[in-house]
C-alpha cells in the first residue's frame, strides 16, 4: 500500500487583493482632501491606508512563499507506506503540531485566526522521514473552527525551511458499547452502539408520533458531526482514515480551515482518544431530548509503548488512560 500524499495550500490572494483595492480608494479620497484640508490632516488620513496596504502585502508575500516551499517539497519528495524520502539531506525536527482555528468579530466584520504550536522532540539530519504511527486528533467544523493535533516534522534547513509534514495514521480500534433511551410523552427511541474494528456501529429503534426524527452525532465540546438521522435505522461511523496520509504544508500559514478544505470538505471528527455519541430526539415546538455516551478509539501497538510527558492537549482529548 502506498502512503496518500496531499498538498495543502493557503488561499490568501483574494483577501489581500480586496484589502489593497479598498485602501487604494481610501488613498484617492485622501489625495482629494489636499485641495481643502490642511496638509498635516490629509497626510495623517493617508498614512492609515498605506499602513494597511503594507501589512496586506506582507501577509500575501508570506502566504505565497509558504505555498511555494510546500509545493516544491511535495513535488520533489517520494512517499511509501514506511515514510517520506526527501529530495536532499535536510535538517528537521520531529514532534507534534497543534492548530487551533477560531473566528473573531469586530462590529460587522469577521476574521479567521489561527494559533499554532510545535512541540519538538528530536532534531535530525537525513533524507528519509519514517512515518510515525502515533495518535492524532481532528475536530474541526466546516468553517475552520476547531483543533488539529498530530505528529509532524518541521523542516529547518535548505529551500524548504518551515515546510511541514503532518501524519495521519490509519491504525486504530473503536472500543465501547452501550444503549441510550430517548422519550418525550408517547415518543420513545432506543439507540444501541458498539465498536467493531475501525468502526462504530449502531441501531435506532423508534416509535414516534409527535417527534420528527432521531439524530445521531459524534464529537465532543463544541464540534459535532451529524452521521445519521431518521426514525428506525442502522448507522456506521469510522473515526480512522481509510489510508495513511501525509500532508505537505507550511508551518507559518497552515490552518484547520485549509486542512478541512483539502482533505475532508466537511466537518471532520477523526482520530484517537475519547469521543461522545450524541442521540437527539427532534421534538417540534419543544426542547429536544438529548442523551450522550462515550466510546474510545485506541491506537494498538505491538510491545510496550514508551510513556512520555502529557501535554495539556493530550489530557484534554483523553489520549492516554
Amino acid at each position: 500500500m502506498v502512503l496518500r500524499k496531499v498538498l495543502v495550500r493557503e488561499s490568501g490572494t483574494l483577501a489581500v487583493f480586496a484589502v489593497v483595492v479598498f485602501e487604494v480608494v481610501f488613498i484617492w479620497i485622501a489625495i482629494g482632501m489636499l485641495s481643502f484640508a490642511p496638509m498635516w490632516f490629509a497626510l495623517l488620513f493617508l498614512a492609515m491606508p498605506v499602513l494597511f496596504i503594507l501589512l496586506a502585502l506582507a501577509k500575501g508575500t508570506s502566504v505565497f512563499t509558504g505555498n511555494k516551499k510546500a509545493s516544491a517539497l511535495f513535488e520533489n519528495s517520494e512517499v511509501s507506506e514506511s515514510g517520506v524520502t526527501l529530495p536532499e539531506e535536510l535538517e528537521y525536527e520531529t514532534g507534534r503540531v497543534t492548530l487551533d482555528g477560531y473566528w473573531t468579530s469586530t462590529g460587522r466584520s469577521r476574521s479567521y485566526n489561527v494559533r499554532r504550536s510545535f512541540e519538538a522532540r528530536e532534531r535530525k539530519t537525513g533524507t528519509f522521514v519514517e512515518f510515525p504511527d502515533e495518535p492524532f486528533r481532528v475536530q474541526v467544523l466546516r468553517d475552520g473552527t476547531g483543533r488539529v493535533e498530530a505528529p509532524a516534522v518541521r523542516i529547518l534547513s535548505g529551500p524548504y525551511r518551515d515546510a511541514l509534514l503532518i501524519f495521519f495514521t490509519d491504525e486504530g480500534e473503536v472500543t465501547g458499547s452501550g444503549s441510550l433511551t430517548l422519550s418525550k410523552g408517547s415518543d420513545v427511541a432506543t439507540v444501541t452502539f458498539r465498536g467493531e474494528g475501525k468502526e462504530l456501529r449502531g441501531n435506532v429503534q423508534a416509535e414516534l408520533s409527535k417527534a420528527r426524527k432521531v439524530r445521531i452525532e459524534v464529537g465532543s465540546g463544541k464540534v459535532w458531526k451529524r452521521i445519521a438521522e431518521g426514525q428506525s435505522f442502522d448507522f456506521t461511523f469510522s473515526p480512522i482514515p481509510e489510508e495513511k496520509t501525509v500532508v505537505f504544508a507550511n508551518y507559518k500559514t497552515v490552518s484547520p480551515m485549509s486542512l478541512v478544505k483539502a482533505l475532508w470538505r466537511d466537518t471532520a471528527v477523526l482520530g484517537h482518544g475519547a469521543f461522545e455519541l450524541k442521540a437527539v430526539l427532534d421534538v417540534p415546538l419543544a426542547r429536544d431530548v438529548v442523551e450522550k455516551a462515550e466510546f474510545q478509539v485506541e491506537l494498538k501497538k505491538e510491545g510496550n509503548v514508551e510513556k512520555r510527558e502529557r501535554s495539556e492537549f493530550e489530557e484534554e482529548w483523553g489520549f492516554w488512560d
